[in-house]
């Protein structure tokens, strides 16, 4: 098992895109903590998409999601640098009961006061520069339409995005 990202463009089309598969690193991730379920799909969505946001990124330093929440996962919090090393965590509120079909909805904005952030960090940063964060509401009934929301309001580009994680692996494409 390996991690790899794959960049891709279309001949003839102004369309670009990254396929990432991540699995050493999931599986470090995992093996600091078990979550139920619901909650590691998630957390392993996060992992490759701020691996796809990351390799779009012309800077040095590191990019933080954040998606904090009002159900029973509090927090789930994935940072990518720009050499791609990722780490991850997540939550919980005290005594959180999660069934094993739990939406996002129910993980993180069961009251409909859920957010997400991204958090761009410079490492070099000159002298005043502060890192720039966006936070948009929770928009969006999985990790990919939230960020899709997010892209299309923050940054006004088209971006569509497919995620997917198990135990054993996360997989994202960004086009």
């Amino acid at each position: 098992m390996s991690d790899t990202l794959q960049r891709f463009m279309f001949d003839s089309s102004p369309v670009r895109g990254e396929l990432v598969e991540i699995s050493d690193a999931w599986q470090q991730v995992q093996t600091r903590r078990t979550y139920p379920a619901p909650v590691a799909t998630v957390l392993g969505e996060m992992m490759s998409a701020a691996a796809l946001l990351s390799a779009n990124l012309k800077f040095n330093g590191a990019i933080i999601m954040q998606i904090h929440g009002d159900g029973p996962v509090q927090l789930l919090v994935v940072e990518c640098d720009s050499s791609l090393r990722l780490r991850a965590t997540a939550k919980l509120a005290q005594d959180a009961v999660i069934a094993d079909d739990a939406s996002l909805h129910d993980l993180v904005n069961l009251h409909g006061h859920g957010r997400f952030a991204i958090t761009l960090d410079p490492a070099d940063k000159l002298p005043g520069q502060q890192a720039y964060q966006g936070i948009v509401s929770l928009d969006g009934d999985s990790v990919a339409s939230v960020i899709e929301n997010y892209m299309m309001r923050s940054e006004q580009l088209d971006t569509r995005l497919w995620l997917a994680a198990n135990e054993h692996i996360s997989r994202g494409l960004l086009l």
